[in-house]
């Protein structure tokens, strides 16, 4: 995508700036936005310091995460001893922690200093099949550097997500103009997959997010890591209505680069198949295979198995 393009579906996307945010209730969001402002413009080395901070204190303030990350480490990894998965989980907090205090930099950073500190790795071709006006879908895992990698495809390709509407409206505000400013279009989750499915077929790029366990309603079981997990199905049906072909992906940093990545593998050959609970499964088991190559930088916080099949008993 060029950047006068990126610009004018900047201009039509960005989300219009309502006065209303400007009541005296948001004044003490509008304090805290400056204080990020602030945040966004220290010097590298006292960021690393402030998210090594971020780190520890999250990881001894946080007993309940902690104990969900120790849970899924567990049924993901029971071949590992436990000083092993400790030390992932360490890394973890201290990865997520970097990720925290980054997080201004992706709304006050600039295309400029986007470029330079988030790198794209485009196994799969999809910057190529962009250009030739082929769709795209980008199944990444959830990872604490997950809108870095959504917002560095985007500076190329522009593309189209969905998110689920933030409660604080000067925040939902700030981040999805954060979100469009390369030419992204973010739906909100409720509307379906119709926007996608549209957009596919005029040759567009979908981030999608497919790891979260939604609930019983919709879903099938599929293994992951082994372990029956209530997964949406939704991944084939888009890949065959929007003719796209599916590229792994998972978004990193680098401690000893101070750099994030984006990895886009290879497409998925054969998919979909048809069936859904074969296709959930081939879409765990290539995220899967992302997260025993980083371990430490998927989400390990959320609650990736609360939904368990009938008679299996609650894990968290």
């Amino acid at each position: 995508m060029t950047e006068a393009f990126a610009d004018a579906a900047n201009r039509r996307r960005t989300p219009p700036f309502d006065p209303a945010l400007l009541h005296p209730r948001h004044w003490g969001t509008w304090l805290g936005i400056g204080g990020l402002w602030l945040l966004a413009r220290l010097p590298r080395p006292a960021a690393r310091l402030l998210g090594r901070l971020a780190g520890r204190l999250a990881w001894h303030s946080s007993p309940r995460r902690r104990h969900l990350a120790r849970v899924n480490l567990r049924l993901c990894f029971p071949d590992w001893d436990e000083a092993r998965r400790e030390a992932v989980l360490r890394a973890h907090f201290r990865i997520a922690g970097q990720c925290l205090v980054d997080y201004p930099l992706l709304w006050f950073g600039g295309r400029r200093r986007h470029r330079r500190l988030i790198r794209l790795r485009d196994r799969g071709g999809v910057l190529q099949r962009q250009r030739r006006g082929e769709p795209v879908i980008v199944c990444a895992a959830h990872a604490p550097a997950l809108d870095f990698g959504g917002l560095r495809l985007s500076l190329e390709v522009g593309g189209v997500s969905f998110a689920k509407p933030l409660k604080n409206p000067v925040v939902e505000w700030i981040n999805t103009r954060s979100r469009c400013q390369h030419g992204a279009i973010v739906f909100a989750r409720h509307e379906g997959l119709r926007p996608a499915i549209r957009h596919l077929r005029r040759g567009r790029l979908f981030y999608y997010l497919g790891d979260e366990d939604l609930g019983l309603a919709h879903t099938v079981f599929a293994p992951f890591f082994g372990v029956p997990k209530a997964t949406v199905p939704a991944l084939g049906r888009l890949a065959r209505l929007g003719g796209a072909p599916v590229i792994p992906a998972m978004a990193l940093y680098h401690p000893g680069e101070d750099r994030y990545e984006l990895v886009l593998e290879a497409p998925l050959q054969g998919y979909p198949s048809g069936d859904a609970v074969a296709d959930a499964t081939r879409m765990n088991a290539a995220l899967e295979a992302l997260i025993r190559a980083y371990p430490a930088q998927y989400l390990w916080t959320l609650r990736f198995f609360k939904t368990r099949p009938p008679g299996e008993a609650k894990v968290y």
